[in-house]
Parts: C-alpha cells; sequence; structure tokens
C-alpha cells in the first residue's frame, strides 16, 4: 500500500501531464480554477525527472540500509513520508507541512525513545524533491545529538522493513494499514480512518517508543472486511481498464441500493 507499481505511475504521470496542459490551455477561459497542487507543474515534473535519474542509486542505498539494519540487529522505528500537497496533510492533519511532522517526530524520538534504537525516515515515492527533506532530518537530527541514529532512505523494501520494526510512526498514510497488516504497534499524528483503540497507539507519540503495543488482529481483520465490503469500489482513475472496472462496481453499488 502507498507503493504504486511502475505501469500505475507511469499511467498516473500521462494523467497528470494531460491534466496540466488543459489547465494551461484554458486558463484564459477559467480564471478563477486554482489547483490543489501548490507549484508549476514544470518545477514539479523537473523535480521528478532528478529523482528519476538518481533512482538506482536511491534503491542501492536504501537496501545497504536494511542490510546493516537487519545484520546489526537493530531496535529501530519507521517512519514514511507523504506528500506536502495531500490533503491528508493539509486538511486531515496537525502539521502545516511534511517538515513539521519530521522536526515532531525527531524531538520526540531524541527525547523519548530507546537508546539503542534507530529511527528509519522513508521519503514518498512521488515527491518531487523540491523539499529537501533529507536535508532537514539530518540537519536537526545533527543538532538533537541523534544523527547517528538517523537513517533516511528514498527507496526501500516497506514489506521487509515493517516485518522487522519495532514500530511505524505515520500521520495518516495508506502505509498505516500495511503497519498493521505486518502487526506493527503505530500511531497515527493526525486523522485516519484506522486510527482507533486496539489498532493504533491512543496515548502520547512521547509514551509510544517505549510503550507502543501490537494492534488487535482480529479487530484488524473485521476492520479492513467492513471497509473492503462497505466502502471500497474496485477499479482506478488512470487506465482504461481500472476506469470500466469503477463504473461497473458503482452502478452495481448503486442499483443494489435503488433495490434495497
Amino acid at each position: 500500500m502507498g507503493q504504486p507499481t511502475g505501469y500505475n505511475l507511469y499511467e498516473r504521470a500521462f494523467h497528470d501531464i494531460r491534466y496540466r496542459s488543459a489547465n494551461t490551455l484554458f486558463a484564459t477561459r477559467f480564471p478563477h480554477y486554482r489547483s490543489h497542487r501548490p507549484r508549476n507543474g514544470f518545477f514539479e515534473y523537473s523535480g521528478l525527472a532528478a529523482r528519476a535519474l538518481r533512482q538506482r542509486q536511491h534503491h542501492r542505498d536504501s537496501d545497504q540500509v536494511t542490510r546493516d539494519l537487519l545484520e546489526a540487529g537493530h531496535a529501530y522505528y519507521i517512519f514514511p513520508l507523504q506528500l506536502n500537497s495531500d490533503a491528508q496533510i493539509v486538511v486531515h492533519s496537525p502539521f502545516d507541512g511534511v517538515r513539521e511532522a519530521i522536526t515532531k517526530v525527531l524531538r520526540s524520538f531524541a527525547q523519548h525513545a530507546p537508546a539503542e534504537s534507530w529511527l528509519v525516515i522513508k521519503n514518498h515515492p512521488l515527491d518531487t524533491g523540491l523539499i529537501d527533506y533529507r536535508r532537514h532530518s539530518e540537519q536537526l537530527a545533527r543538532e538533537l545529538g541523534i544523527a547517528d541514529r538517523l537513517r533516511f532512505i528514498d527507496a526501500g523494501h516497506l514489506p521487509t522493513l515493517l516485518d522487522h520494526a519495532r514500530g511505524a510512526v505515520v500521520v495518516n498514510s495508506t502505509v498505516g494499514l500495511s503497519a498493521l497488516h505486518h502487526r506493527r504497534p503505530l500511531i497515527a499524528l493526525g486523522t485516519a480512518i484506522y486510527s482507533m483503540p486496539g489498532l493504533t497507539w491512543q496515548g502520547s507519540l512521547d509514551d509510544f517508543w517505549q510503550h507502543g503495543e501490537q494492534p488487535d488482529m482480529h479487530l484488524y481483520q473485521a476492520f479492513l472486511d467492513y471497509v473492503v465490503h462497505h466502502t471500497q469500489i474496485n477499479g482506478d482513475f488512470y487506465t482504461r481498464t481500472g476506469i470500466a472496472m469503477a463504473t461497473a462496481g458503482a452502478v452495481q453499488r448503486l442499483e443494489a441500493v435503488a433495490h434495497a
């Protein structure tokens, strides 16, 4: 979850290019339209292009970090980042942006996490790089005296990282569901549909590092079954196959309600 496949990633990119092009072509006809994206598309594309050129190095670096963690047996927590423009951050979190969330997590980790534990911050796979989260994280870690306990990665195999993590911290990312699936102690710092007693830590972040508990897997399965069958329709917005599946599913759902 939260990790788009290569094929779907290209489809989404093409969809975004068409969306941006339409905004530019028809800007004079709709002068009051405002996009949810805070940056000009060309800046974002340049950032994504630069990230793509470094992707092999990112994978090598993250694989090395993972090997080091597992071979040394380090206890670590994982903090996956979200997109700064995501409505989940803008609307459904207490933070002004991802950088503020990083600051809160690092300060709490430095003061309250077990002294032998590490923190792994994993960047979002679609981050444009226009905000340098690595620099911010590493600089703050040095100031807090925990530079040797922080690892920032731009790639990585999330299931492996979750399997061996001591716990996971999210704002409200769908990675939280993956953490629950892997039975990891989890805290959500923002508003999340899965944030409830029995699934996520309901106390403070400061206490989570020492006292986080594994989720109730019976509750998790019941929650997942309800969400899948009552709120989800299979499909997507980016491929013809996905759109056809979503349309058929929506029609079926509406007809079922109409005949209920």
